[in-house]
């Protein structure tokens, strides 16, 4: 089961929440999230983290907006983390968009997890590019998500 929506909060301020239930625990879909090294085997639309996700460390995320073209979009990013849980960023980017940028994991029992990637896109040029960034935004993390899903799941019945 998976959900994607967009709001349009204000003018220049939109939600986006994505959200996945995996057929694996917690500590393994956490263990996939936090495996930056193999992310170029099964993550679409955020294809990189360079840096360690730990609290207060600094990782280069690579984007691929479109899976057609090769050009990525490579962001700098400060992030909070509650290990096993949960890790954000929330910084300027490119346009003076304000990202906040998350990922949660939640325990759902019975070997089951979901899977939570929203984000806040607020300021800067958002007023233009708000709408078309969002769905483009729902759309991606749902890709991804559906890539942590299949590997968090082969992880976790391949033992």
């Amino acid at each position: 089961m998976e959900n994607g929506t967009s709001e349009k909060v204000s003018f220049s301020h939109h939600r986006i929440h994505t959200d996945i239930v995996i057929d694996a625990p917690p500590d393994t879909v956490w263990s996939v999230l936090t495996d930056t090294a193999n992310y170029g085997n099964w993550a679409a639309f955020l294809v990189g983290i360079k840096g360690e996700i730990m609290d207060g460390s600094k990782i280069t995320v690579d984007f691929q907006l479109d899976p057609s073209k090769e050009k990525l979009t490579t962001l700098d990013h400060t992030i909070t983390v509650v290990d096993g849980e949960q890790f954000y960023w929330a910084e300027k980017g490119p346009g003076g968009i304000r990202d906040n940028h998350h990922f949660h994991v939640e325990p759902l029992g019975e070997g089951k997890s979901r899977f939570v990637q929203s984000d806040e896109i607020i300021g800067g040029i958002t007023f233009l590019m708000g709408g078309r960034l969002a769905k483009m935004y729902v759309d991606g993390y749902q890709a991804f998500n559906r890539g942590l899903k299949a590997e968090a799941e082969r992880r976790a019945h391949s033992d």
